[in-house]
């Protein structure tokens, strides 16, 4: 197999595999920190002689990549303070009065946008505590409005090139701009979350009924209340999130990196919170600022990019692309079909961001042995992705977050209650999707 004769012997070859599937497990159970499974599995590989430091560091680190999504964290994290976000969701709450299917699909669609602008994790976190909020005070189980929220977000994140992180990784690795993928992926993002919401509308109508008296009590939450209370740092917090993600939706036009584009709007907003940067600073909290690298999360993709870059410098994304090719005889729509269901039924089993991690390179690696181009891969992976990530609680850290969260607060939204719902929304979703990239993608 010439695949394998670019760098590591054969053992060392096996030995890529067994690694990576050992740290994808550990991973995948979340018992220990994602981060030091993925370090610990690449330490092992560079140890081993897999690939070279050099090249773990220069080519498969993917510096740029790095630095964008540590910067949207960033970004994400910043802007949150500002308490806009949980104002649009009080008002929503108290502008519709608290009939329950309309707040859920208001939520629902506010956290698809969320997901798309900025974080998805971001959305979970903003608005899963008012789901709770709210179905405690009309008497309501959570259910609902949870399998609505997490399908909105993982649907509305491969919206744009801001979305989820699936969809940043993939759209940095494909050069996709903003508004291509926009322009691409929006028509049908918005036919699968009308879809979703006629589904629940379907099944729910009849059994969410809140008594008036629950309705009053949680009318009585003022959105106000959620803002911050120095607008200066609302205000230029507002300005610099929006003219960042201007910038990022033209910046093809701009003919700028997405890296630094955010990277530049994290810095301008970290020097908003220079005060914060002062006190830690001042008071050499040094465990704030391990524990704010940790949440950025950057040790954790570093270490996953250099895993997969092992089976890759291995022969191992190679041979799978070369696989690949000989069984569609290098039709790139069999391809993409193919990789919207399989990345679907990928995403859906395991979490998605190594899942993706280890297609990036398969992807790549067919689009150097085909003279067309692959574009409509790159879309497959991204839709395919948003719609496995929402059919388990496993598929994605937003649906383990919410799910842990309902835990901790006592509502315990189980993965069979959730699965009974989603995985069929998601079968169907799959459905209208493969026939919308007959018709307008392939």
């Amino acid at each position: 197999m010439t695949e394998f004769s670019q760098g590591p012997v054969m053992w060392q070859a096996v030995a890529a595999l067994l690694i990576f599937a050992a740290a994808y497990v550990c991973i995948l159970i979340e018992k220990w920190d994602r981060m030091y499974t993925a370090l610990g599995g690449a330490c092992l590989m560079l140890i081993l002689g897999i690939v070279p430091l050099q090249k773990a560091l220069t080519t498969y680190a993917s510096w740029p990549i790095l630095i964008y999504l540590v910067s949207l964290f960033i970004l994400s994290s910043l802007f949150q303070k500002t308490g806009i976000i949980s104002y649009l969701v009080s008002s929503i709450v108290r502008k519709y009065r608290m009939r329950a299917l309309t707040v859920i699909i208001s939520l629902s669609l506010l956290a698809a946008l969320i997901s798309a602008l900025l974080d998805s994790l971001m959305a979970v976190v903003v608005i899963v505590p008012f789901i709770i909020i709210a179905s405690r005070k009309m008497r309501l189980l959570p259910a609902p409005f949870l399998i609505s929220m997490l399908l909105s977000v993982h649907i509305g994140g491969a919206a744009t090139i801001m979305g989820n992180i699936p969809s940043r990784m993939l759209g940095a690795s494909g050069h996709i701009s903003a508004g291509e993928m926009f322009i691409k992926l929006f028509p049908l993002i918005c036919l699968l979350l009308a879809v979703v919401y006629l589904i629940m509308w379907l099944i729910y109508r009849k059994r969410l009924v809140a008594a008036e008296a629950h309705m009053r009590e949680l009318l009585s939450i003022k959105p106000s209340s959620y803002l911050s209370p120095n607008r200066e740092f609302v205000l230029g917090s507002s300005i610099i999130t929006g003219l960042t993600l201007v910038a990022l939706c033209l910046h093809g036009v701009l003919a700028w990196s997405p890296a630094y584009i955010a990277a530049s709007g994290a810095i301008a907003l970290l020097a908003m919170n220079y005060k914060d940067i002062f006190e830690v600073i001042r008071t050499k909290d040094y465990g704030a600022v391990w524990h704010h690298l940790k949440e950025t999360q950057w040790l954790f993709f570093l270490g996953l990019f250099i895993m997969v870059g092992g089976l890759t410098y291995a022969g191992f994304s190679g041979f799978i692309a070369n696989r690949g090719l000989e069984l569609s005889q290098g039709s790139i729509p069999f391809l993409s079909i193919l990789l919207l269901w399989l990345n679907s039924f990928g995403t859906a089993m395991m979490d998605n961001i190594p899942f993706i991690a280890a297609m990036i390179p398969i992807v790549d690696g067919m689009g150097q042995l085909v003279e067309t181009s692959i574009q409509p891969m790159w879309w497959a992976l991204i839709v395919g992705s948003g719609i496995g990530s929402g059919v388990t609680l496993v598929s994605s850290i937003a649906s383990l977050y919410a799910a842990s969260f309902t835990y901790h607060d006592g509502v315990k939204l189980k993965q069979s209650e959730y699965v009974v719902v989603a995985a069929p929304i998601c079968f169907v979703l799959l459905l209208l999707s493969t026939l919308y990239f007959k018709l307008f993608l392939l």
